[in-house]
Formats: structure tokens, sequence, C-alpha cells
């Protein structure tokens, strides 16, 4: 359809963020410790990136993650999530509804895939084996949700399953008034200052600041030599809403975004189906 119709429109924006995202993150400088990440500001364009904060969808859409795990002295949930499949934005005003969708599959885009994982290429190295001609092409499928996390919420130091490929978390605030609440990086340490920390046997080696448009992304290691430890303290009374996008990258297709996997990995979905 032509660019004046609401299709066209929607697609319009897809393309024009994707393009947007795989150019900030191919020009974002990796690092290396304690293990391979990149941390980029000015993920989206800034008056997309407005949008996303004036459309975030109504909190009484969001779902507890796990009652029993993240929840308060009181028993309420301090750890909600939407999933981004058709299903999850479908209860969302339609014009709400498009924009979130574009978002979805603009980062969801194989283009911004593969530069995720050439950002990455030394962790994906350690992990897979492969050449770093090959680290792009690596199979990695993506889940994008919306989380939203308040005091009491805390999550203590782990590598994440080996299910999972790239970690990536986009930070969604306002302004710089939350800018400590970002996750922070790990390795495990004997120093007496470990030993007796909130986590015990762990030094906090890097805290990603929580700042308006910004993400951070590594690769997935869980193995005797090398692991991806990151966590974070408790939210403190007073933190407001920890508002973020979490997108994941899975090696199963079918742990991935459904609507997105059969969109723009379609090989990759007949597999799964006929599995």
């Amino acid at each position: 359809m032509a660019e004046g119709t609401a299709t066209g429109r929607w697609e319009a924006l897809r393309i024009h963020v994707r393009d947007f995202l795989a150019e900030r993150i191919a020009q974002t400088e990796p690092d290396r410790k304690p293990f391979p990440h990149f941390v980029v500001s000015g993920l989206f364009p800034a008056d997309v990136y407005e949008q996303m904060l004036d459309w975030l969808p109504d909190p009484d859409l969001y779902s507890p993650v796990d009652e029993y795990k993240y929840a308060n002295t009181g028993g309420d949930s301090v750890r909600d999530k939407l999933g981004m499949t058709d299903e999850g934005l479908s209860r969302l005003p339609e014009e709400r509804r498009e924009f979130w969708t574009a978002i979805r599959n603009a980062l969801s885009d194989p283009l911004v895939k593969r530069n995720v994982f050439r950002q990455l290429s030394e962790g994906l190295i350690h992990r897979y084996g492969v050449s770093k001609n090959a680290v792009a092409d690596l199979p990695g499928f993506p889940k994008p949700e919306l989380y939203r996390e308040v005091s009491g919420y805390q999550i203590k130091p782990h590598p994440d399953t080996r299910k999972k490929v790239v970690t990536m978390q986009i930070a969604l605030p306002r302004d710089e008034s939350q800018v400590q609440l970002g996750t922070a990086f790990y390795r495990l340490s004997v120093k007496p200052a470990a030993l007796l920390g909130n986590f015990r046997g762990f030094e906090k080696v890097k805290q990603v600041q929580f700042l308006p448009n910004s993400a951070y992304a590594f690769c997935v290691l869980n193995t005797v030599t090398k692991r991806s430890w990151h966590g974070r303290d408790m939210l403190p009374e007073g933190a407001g809403v920890r508002n973020s996008l979490l997108h994941l990258y899975y090696e199963d297709a079918a742990k991935a975004n459904p609507d997105v996997v059969t969109k723009y990995y379609p090989n990759a979905a007949l597999r799964t189906r006929a599995a």
C-alpha cells in the first residue's frame, strides 16, 4: 500500500525505526569486561522514544511474572510484564496497538539481530566456536516484552539460561532521575567486601546507568570458564516504576515471539511446526 494509507504509515515507521536501531547498534563500541557486552545510548529516534513513553500500556494490562518469587511483604507483585505478541497487544486502542506492533517488528527484524550479534561477536565465538564471519548468521529468535518493576524488586546475580543467546534490556525512563536503577554486572570474588555484601561471593564490576533511550546487551555465557553474571539490588522505596523493554534472543524459535518468527524467520517457523 501507499504510505498515505494507515498500513503504509506503520510500515514506514517500522522501516525508519529498524534502520535507525541497526545503525545505532553498529556504531556502538563493545566492551569485554566482565563479559562481552555493549551499552548504547540514543537507541530510538528521539520523537519515537517520546511516543513510546506517552503510549506505554495501562498497568492493568500487565501480568505478574512470578507472584511467589517477585512479591513484596504485602503479597503484591513487584514485577509485571506484557508480552508483545499479537494477542498481548490486541487489548490496546487501535492506534497504540499499531504503533507498538511497528516498534516490536522493527526491533525483531533480522537486520537488527545481525548487528546485535556482530557487536557481541567475541562472546558468541567463545560460546559456539565459530569464525567471526559466521556470528551474524547464528540462530537467534527474538522475544520482546514490556516490564514494570517497583520497590521491593531484586534479582540475585545469575548468568541466564543457555536457552537464551543474547539478553538486551532497553531502559524506558522519562528523565535521568532513575539513573541508579540499572542492572549490574558481577564476577565471583572471595574479597571480604564481596563475602559480606548483599549478594555474597559476588563483586559488582559495572552498574549500567538507567538512562532514557539507552540499552545494554550481552551474549549469554553459562559455562565452567565464563558466565555472564548480572543482577539487580532491591529497588528502594520511592524508586518509582522501572519501565523497560526486555528483548531476548533464543536458540529455539519455539521459545520466541511466534508472530515475529512467522513474519521474519519463516524457515524457522516451518521447522518448529514440523517438529
